[in-house]
């Protein structure tokens, strides 16, 4: 296996401080017994609904669990249709298909995210939900999206997992649409240290049945009203994301900082995220388009530098979803043949920054 000078994530805890209180936390949980459930999560969910406005707040067991609820909670039929993005995790639209739901697939902008002029022709009477990405950490325009919803009388659903900390027209990631879904697993910019979730919203008919569908579908452990499964947060993924969060926004200001200095030095001959003023983007990722994609990673690699491409193949070219493939997303086709994810971990020094924008600029002259 090649060993990286510079790896593209680095999730050993270096810090002595927040090891210090990771282990703390750990002792008081294993004094409590409680391992599921406990008060650190009660404590996070009314931390997260509070800093984004939102009635209400579940924590669940991943980003995955928490999209999968969030369109459970619609009570969606066999046949309904779900707008989406080509451009995504797959957990996006399996969370669509496992609830017996249709993945209808939009065309992407070169910002990568879901293109809202071209949404309106895929509506159809089965057309229950609009569920976009906000892919990188970049925040799609809720106006847009909300008024085509507002329109048509469907739900917006975002998908929020690569986004906590962006803002988009002083809205925040985690407040736009109906229902909100986080991921906190330990690579997101507010991070766990292992799997977790949430999902938010103002609707109190989806948060009663969200809290019941996490947790087997029953009420008070004895009365099963919905067959499901198990959603839960492990109370130790709920401590560890309390003590994360004394630290997420000055992640997020030095990976904005890491990003500038990417695109003030990196070649013209590459295109690179924008960093707009009426934007906070949290750069889950720092993706660049590239020709000569493959051979440039290649270079890279041979230079010490681990680098990413998120993600490929697009969802409706994967075997599970050909079916719902219908050859009207060239703009995705063309962008993810270019995506390249160079590092942008908020510990990276300016000698490895200063190295990694070298050898692009080197390779592309």
């Amino acid at each position: 296996m090649k060993k990286y000078k510079i790896r593209y994530q680095d999730l050993s805890v270096r810090d002595n401080l927040r090891r210090k209180n990771y282990i703390t936390s750990f002792k008081k949980i294993m004094k409590s017994g409680i391992f599921l459930m406990g008060k650190e999560l009660n404590s996070l969910e009314n931390k997260i609904a509070k800093k984004f406005n939102r009635k209400y707040c579940v924590g669940t067991g991943s980003g995955t669990d928490a999209l999968y609820l969030a369109l459970r909670a619609l009570s969606l039929k066999k046949g309904n249709e779900i707008i989406t993005t080509p451009l995504s995790w797959v957990s996006t639209s399996n969370a669509i298909v496992l609830n017996n739901a249709k993945p209808v697939f939009v065309d992407i902008k070169d910002d990568l995210n879901i293109d809202e002029s071209k949404i309106e022709r895929k509506i159809t009477k089965n057309t229950k939900a609009i569920l976009f990405v906000n892919f990188t950490g970049n925040s799609c325009n809720f106006s847009k999206l909300s008024k085509i919803a507002n329109k048509y009388n469907l739900k917006l659903i975002e998908d929020a997992a690569q986004s906590y900390g962006s803002v988009n027209n002083k809205v925040k990631s985690g407040s736009m649409g109906d229902i909100s879904c986080f991921s906190m697993n330990p690579m997101k910019v507010l991070p766990s240290l292992g799997e977790a979730g949430m999902i938010l919203t103002n609707n109190k008919k989806y948060y009663e049945k969200i809290k019941i569908l996490r947790y087997v579908g029953t009420v008070n452990k004895n009365n099963c009203i919905y067959p499901s499964l198990n959603f839960k947060m492990d109370t130790l993924q709920a401590a560890f994301i309390n003590e994360n969060l004394k630290y997420v926004q000055k992640k997020i200001k030095k990976r904005n900082n890491i990003a500038k200095i990417y695109i003030n030095n990196l070649t013209k001959k590459i295109i690179t995220p924008k960093i707009e003023n009426n934007k906070l983007h949290s750069f889950y990722s720092f993706t660049i388009l590239v020709n000569n994609r493959d051979q440039l990673m290649n270079y890279l690699k041979g230079k010490g530098i681990e680098t990413k491409i998120q993600h490929s193949p697009l969802i409706p070219h994967q075997s599970a979803f050909l079916k719902y493939y219908k050859k009207d997303i060239p703009n995705a086709e063309k962008i993810v043949k270019k995506i390249l994810c160079i590092p942008i971990r908020d510990d990276l020094n300016q000698k490895n920054i200063k190295y990694i924008i070298n050898s692009i600029n080197n390779f592309y002259n």
